[in-house]
């Protein structure tokens, strides 16, 4: 099933049988086989920053392609110790298993399901040979068509390195002769100096998308599998010099500098490219969407690179991107929202620029609305409700700056609630006046069973609208859900359900998450305070909460024996976005027990 260098050796025959459904199956599933391990093996290690050297398959991909994803199994140096660090915190797990024969085993097991009934092939015997251990996926476009006659599938290929190519190719005649003594036909044809080898498909297969073939070759250090010749060619093409590759993009330099040197995943994504196949499509649908969606396109950054690994005690995760452009450009700064969060919350999410971002997602909604076929009574509808409220919605969210949301558990019920900064804080005052007449005014109808109450909490006014809606049936009551809001000086405080706004309005001294040293020293790992946005989830302290919820899951067997164990050794996970330069960087980890 691979190619080989011409070198010395003269062309195959071009036989002209036919290769059934069956085959194509398998075939298929050596190619699903291919993309899984990349997948699987994208997860391994992190260790000192600097630039991110791609494999040598990243020289035969485009430099515009779409998606590229490349995987060690060859765990750079110190990386299997830190793998090993983390496995030894899991009492379920043998690191010796894992990082001895437990993937080829996996492997081995794969191939066998994959091409059992058509040859005896293992990863152990036939692969690990001449497999130097790193793998890549790619897409090379991003074809769009909404018509459903005349889809096509993305140009995609699997790179897997090569060490020797002697026995790389002893494996693709065995593989390739096994499947044409089951019926399969293979043409082969010369590019680049390189013989490329093609799956003839049966005329009686149906096959209602272009791009559903393949085709495979093999170079002096690399074996590629594609889902059709004209792939494989191109990827022939950019290794000889045609074009430049994604090893020579210069974005990739650039961005590679705020990450890891040392990596065992690595990801690229060109949104640019996907962006403009969306912003064409629009504009052919419907020249007004494409319009009113341009804020979005334009906003969403270029190019993306992310690199996943792992340290002694954390599994990391670190991306980079071009920075975006339009009115949700990020910048950094230390918003304190954490201050006005209560100290035993278990999640915690801030960032700035919150009103600009649902004004453009209620553009958005608007310009699906006009596209849709009953859009003019939709928008019709949408013009009532504005009626009402007395403003446009976009008036209703653009006084909002930067903004958190939390969530806990104070010993007796769930809380969640948002901390939202006013840039403006007489049209905040102005607003939540607003929705707060307009609820009144429902209420006085008693068909609404909704109330509306006040009280003063250290000072601020807080205003409660619960409703009086009984249970019926089997339905969850609803009686007695509240929501919660104050506007203290230019900050808002939204809590769904009644603890979060009085706990955040009456915390004492030291009680707040700013002040909690272990969220603290979590964002300090990360990147620090002064940011354009903080993630963080105490894992932890939420399996406390359950148990402590759930007092009967102690006497779970198999809860206390088997799951617990392995549930202790999380901590938290957490995450930390800034501005460097001109690219913004987000650095998150899932994060052990010491």
């Amino acid at each position: 099933m691979i190619t080989e260098q011409v070198a010395g050796r003269p062309e195959q025959p071009q036989p002209t049988t036919r290769v059934s459904r069956l085959q194509l199956a398998v075939i298929g599933a050596v190619v699903v086989l291919a993309a899984g391990i990349g997948l699987v093996l994208g997860l391994t290690v992190l260790s000192g920053r600097g630039a991110t050297a791609l494999g040598p398959s990243a020289a035969y991909v485009p430099s515009d392609a779409v998606l590229y994803m490349e995987a060690r199994l060859d765990l750079p140096a110190g990386q299997r110790e830190s793998l090993r660090a983390i496995l030894e915190r899991f009492p379920s797990v043998d690191p010796d298993t894992v990082l001895g024969e437990a993937v080829a085993d996996t492997l081995d097991d794969a191939l066998a399901a994959a091409l059992g009934p058509v040859a005896s092939i293992s990863y152990s015997a036939d692969v690990a040979p001449w497999f130097d251990g790193r793998v890549a996926i790619s897409l090379l476009d991003y074809p769009i068509n909404a018509d459903p006659m005349s889809m096509a599938l993305p140009s995609t290929a699997a790179l897997f390195g090569v060490r020797d190519v002697a026995a790389a190719d002893a494996f693709a005649d065995k593989v390739r002769t096994a499947l044409e003594t089951s019926g399969a036909t293979w043409t082969s044809s010369v590019h680049a100096g390189v013989t490329v080898w093609t799956l003839e498909a049966d005329a009686m297969v149906p096959m209602p998308v272009s791009g559903a073939g393949f085709a495979y070759a093999l170079t002096g250090d690399q074996l590629l599998l594609a889902n059709g010749r004209e792939t494989v060619e191109a990827l022939l093409d950019v290794h000889a010099g045609t074009g430049e590759s994604l090893a020579q993009r210069d974005e990739l330099g650039a961005l590679s500098e705020h990450l890891p040197a040392d990596w065992a995943g690595v990801m690229t994504l060109d949104l640019a490219a996907m962006l403009e196949e969306t912003r064409a499509q629009l504009e052919a649908a419907s020249p007004e969407m494409a319009q009113a969606l341009s804020a979005y396109l334009d906003a969403i950054p270029s190019f993306v690179v992310t690199t996943v690994g792992f340290e002694n005690d954390a599994v990391r995760f670190d991306g980079v991107s071009t920075m975006p452009g339009g009115d949700l450009t990020p910048s950094n700064g230390n918003r304190a929202l954490a201050a006005s969060v209560p100290g035993d919350a278990l999640f915690f999410a801030d960032g700035p620029n919150v009103g600009p971002g649902l004004v453009q997602a209620i553009t958005g909604i608007r310009a699906t609305l006009a596209a849709a076929p009953d859009g003019g009574m939709m928008d019709q509808q949408l013009t009532q409700v504005e009626a009402a409220l007395g403003a446009d919605l976009d008036d209703f969210v653009s006084w909002i700056g930067s903004g958190a949301m939390a969530a806990g558990w104070d010993g007796e019920q769930p809380w969640f609630g948002l901390v939202l900064e006013a840039a403006d804080a007489d049209a905040a005052a102005q607003r939540l006046g607003q929705l707060r007449a307009l609820v009144e005014l429902a209420a006085m109808d008693p068909a609404t069973q909704v109330e509306v109450s006040t009280e003063d909490v250290g000072g601020v006014e807080v205003t409660t609208v619960s409703t009086t809606v009984e249970p019926q049936g089997g339905v969850l009551p609803f009686s007695g859900v509240a929501v919660q809001y104050a506007l203290d000086g230019g900050t808002a405080f939204i809590g769904f359900g009644d603890r979060f706004v009085e706990a955040a309005l009456g915390m004492e001294a030291g009680a707040s998450l700013a002040e909690s040293e272990r969220f603290m020293s979590a964002v300090d790992r990360f990147g620090g305070a002064d940011n354009a946005g903080a993630f963080y989830l105490d894992l932890a302290a939420l399996r406390v909460t359950v148990e402590g919820a759930v007092p009967e899951i102690h006497a779970t067997p198999v809860y206390e024996s088997e799951i617990r164990p392995n549930l202790t050794p999380l901590d938290y996970l957490a995450g930390v976005t800034r501005v460097e330069g001109d690219e913004v960087v987000s650095r998150f980890g899932l994060v052990l027990t010491p």
